[in-house]
């Protein structure tokens, strides 16, 4: 597997000729490097129909001359949040007719499995220059570059040149990113969008006469479908992150698998009978699929840190465990699980079962199965179904013993399973609540938007509840190889049954909250 690299970028249309201003008035930069001059030679890989283009995603093929410090090969660019990308290079090779498939996999989401071949030449040439820390540390790089851009389909295409300003910053600097952004901004410079650029390139502008005005369509149906086609397209966004390891893509792809089952759940009634059942199925698979992953994180996250604050309070010799070496057991174990749990991912993402389901959820946003209910105005329809999940969750809530004694005076928690159980279904009740009150909300306002937030703060005290129950069981499990350290994972393990405690503790207060007639006023 290509190895991914995380960027902090922004990129600008130069307003003047000059080169992209910025020195060692920055914050954290106290000298600057030579400038050094670069020419490369990019080819862009797309399907015909430029299906990666649309999805932000770029796969282009860089050469240079040997003497250049410009990069060469293949490289994979992938769209993260706000200034953030990901890339992911691979050795440039002889192959010029298409993409290597390794990285075809990672953008099977966008291009369906179909070849990407060579649409677009792009030749630039660029000066830069590296800002260093006092230690001269390359802290920043900006480039100046010329661009020449020609479409390599018809073969007299005439070619495009603009100009840009480019900064990458190291190690996440958002400081000095803001610094050079905000400079640049001053002088009127806009940010670039490289792939409305590129397509506009590859088909001409786009031709604002054929943009319609946004609907008026009030449906129950219409509001409906468009959330899930706004899930669809998020879930396809995380495939490629996912695929290649990227911080909580996993978690994110989870996150709508799980919105589109309960969206799916609660508005059943506005489409044919049984239509929904398989499509929430197998998002039920695909979130059972993803769990492992995400519960690894999340206890990398919380144990690591819980251990840096044991070894802080150590003393040495005291024959309690060096949390520092617990530490060490931990993280390669957590490594261990998270490869093992990575690898079923990509197994799942790979399998045709994960490429019907997509297949099957563009089929029903795009032709939905829908009956008479989902043609009756939004609200009217709508919000009785929202007040039913509501009551789903008021029953899950009943199901709850608030009573039983969780006061930690033994190793384990008092709770039984059958308790842990009942917080699941909850859990999964207050989600479904959560997600259906969400579509409503841009049409009922900021009394539906307090009741999702409300949810919200519940559903993160039955997380954490949950989420010390799988930190225990991964701790136990260490206790039996860990000798002295045995001690350090004890005191872990209790302070996660505090934690457990108190969020369960909790969950009364927060559910008086949730219940509240006031709050719930909006579904009358």
């Amino acid at each position: 597997m290509p190895t991914p690299r995380l960027a902090l970028t922004r990129t600008y249309l130069a307003p003047t000729s000059g080169s992209a201003p910025g020195g060692a008035d920055l914050p954290g930069v106290a000298d600057v490097g030579a400038t050094v001059e670069v020419t490369s030679e990019e080819t862009h890989y797309d399907t015909s129909d430029l299906a990666l283009a649309a999805a932000g995603v770029s796969v282009r093929r860089q050469t240079a001359e040997r003497t250049s410090p410009a990069p060469r090969g293949w490289v994979l660019e992938l769209p993260g949040r706000g200034p953030r990308t990901h890339e992911v290079r691979h050795a440039l090779g002889r192959a010029v007719r298409t993409a290597p498939a390794a990285l075809q996999r990672l953008t099977w989401a966008a291009a369906r499995g179909r070849s990407l071949g060579p649409v677009l030449a792009l030749t630039t040439t660029a000066s830069q220059r590296d800002l260093l820390d006092a230690d001269g540390s390359v802290v920043a790089r900006l480039t100046t570059r010329q661009v020449q851009a020609r479409a390599l389909v018809p073969e007299d295409s005439s070619a495009q040149t603009w100009g840009e300003w480019q900064v990458e910053v190291v190690d996440g600097r958002r400081d000095l990113l803001d610094a050079v952004t905000d400079t640049w901004e001053a002088l009127g410079a806009e940010e670039s969008d490289r792939t409305a650029q590129l397509r506009t390139v590859l088909d001409g502008p786009d031709d604002e006469d054929g943009l319609d005005a946004v609907s008026a369509d009030d449906s129950a149906g219409a509001l409906v479908l468009g959330r899930l086609a706004q899930d669809v397209g998020w879930l396809l966004s995380q495939d490629p992150l996912a695929r290649i390891d990227a911080p909580d893509a996993v978690r994110s792809l989870r996150v709508a698998a799980r919105r589109l089952h309960n969206v799916l759940t609660t508005f059943a009634p506005l489409f044919t009978e049984g239509a929904t059942e398989p499509l929430r199925a197998e998002l039920t698979w695909i979130a059972d699929v993803t769990r492992p992953s995400r519960d690894l994180d999340v206890l990398a996250d919380k144990l690591l840190e819980d251990l840096d604050e044991e070894a802080a309070g150590h003393t040495a010799g005291s024959g309690t465990g060096d949390p520092a070496v617990v530490a060490e057991t931990v993280r390669a174990t957590l490594v261990d699980r998270a490869t093992a749990a990575h690898a079923t991912v990509l197994e799942a993402l790979d399998s045709q079962r994960y490429r019907d389901l997509v297949a099957a959820l563009e089929a029903f946003v795009a032709d939905p199965p829908t009956v008479k209910a989902a043609r009756r105005e939004a609200r009217k329809a709508l919000l009785p179904l929202v007040a039913e999940a509501h009551r789903a969750a008021r029953d899950a809530y009943r199901d709850v013993d608030l009573d039983v004694d969780v006061e930690i005076d033994h190793d384990v928690e008092k709770a039984t399973a059958e308790d842990a159980a009942a917080l699941a279904r909850l859990r999964t009740a207050v989600a479904v609540a959560r997600d259906a009150a969400a579509v409503v909300a841009p049409r009922v306002g900021e009394d539906a938007e307090e009741y999702v937030d409300v949810l919200k703060e519940l559903l993160d005290l039955l997380d954490e509840h949950a989420d010390t129950v799988v930190t225990r069981e991964f701790l136990a499990g260490l206790v039996a190889g860990a000798g002295s350290g045995a001690f350090v994972l004890g005191r872990l393990h209790a302070l996660e049954e505090v934690r457990s405690a108190v969020a369960f503790h909790d969950v009364e207060t927060a559910w008086d909250a949730a219940n509240r007639k006031k709050l719930r006023r909006f579904l009358k």
